[in-house]
């Protein structure tokens, strides 16, 4: 690098990408730590909404507020349903465990090494599997979660050939990783032609939305601006995992959430 007094950096996002886009940095020795674990809950807390918001049918109840029509329609039972998490760590966790020991739901962890997973968060999964079972899982989800990490290998990697099109005609779509892991276009036209039934979104390839996207229109797709990890506390929960860090690189002691910069995440 070119400060040799650069000794440490921190991210105060769980994404990482932007760092190690610079490839001096990325081949560097010096370590990069991010904010893990600090937006897992209400990350979790949102996608328990998304479930919510596609099995109670909110949209079609609050247009029908919206035209004073008294019109019944059946209720969807969470219960019954089952969830795969594509991406399976800190955050995915959080999902898992209010999707199964809160919504009563079976949930099945999609990771790239499954044996790195903690006895913990494997107690909030039926099943955690790596990415060779991909296939087999997402097609028996009712709700796929994507919390992959912005990779040269995740980019573009859900998409109509290898997700969409092998879900289930009612499941739904739901991504809180980043952006650049779905392929928009194709996710469109899965909406449009019915090949699955919704979406809840957070995350863009481009930020914010552009206007012209036809998900904006989507009677079918919940859509929040990249906000579903902010609560009013967010940012001190970040500064104080920072300064925890901070106090061990002035010690010498170990830092925590070390990231792999050759992975990416």
């Amino acid at each position: 690098m070119n400060n040799p007094n650069l000794k440490w950096v921190h991210s105060l996002s769980a994404g990482i990408d932007g760092y190690v886009a610079v490839q001096e940095f990325r081949d560097s020795e010096i370590p990069l730590t991010n904010a893990k674990g600090a937006f897992s809950t209400i990350l979790g807390e949102f996608i328990a909404l998304g479930v919510l918001y596609h099995s109670k049918h909110l949209e079609r109840f609050m247009q029908r507020k919206a035209e004073k029509k008294w019109e019944i329609e059946p209720m969807e039972l969470v219960s019954t349903k089952s969830m795969a998490i594509i991406g399976y760590g800190d955050i995915g966790a959080a999902c898992a465990k209010i999707a199964k020991n809160g919504f009563g739901m079976k949930v099945i962890g999609v990771k790239r090494k499954p044996d790195d997973c903690s006895d913990e968060y494997k107690s909030y999964c039926d099943e955690v599997v790596g990415n060779d079972q991909y296939e087999r899982v997402i097609k028996e989800a009712d709700y796929v979660v994507g919390v992959l990490p912005k990779t040269s290998q995740t980019e573009d990697f859900f998409n109509m050939e290898s997700t969409f099109s092998k879900m289930k005609k009612t499941a739904v779509f739901m991504n809180i990783g980043r952006g650049p892991t779905v392929q928009e276009d194709d996710l469109t036209k899965a909406l449009k032609e019915g090949v699955i039934a919704g979406a809840v979104l957070d995350v863009f390839k481009k930020e914010p939305l552009v206007q012209e996207s036809e998900l904006w229109s989507l009677p079918n797709v919940l859509i929040t601006p990249h906000c579903a990890q902010q609560d009013k506390e967010f940012m001190s929960d970040c500064i104080f995992q920072f300064v925890e860090n901070l106090e061990n690189f002035c010690t010498g002691k170990p830092l925590i959430n070390v990231r792999d910069k050759k992975q990416g995440y």
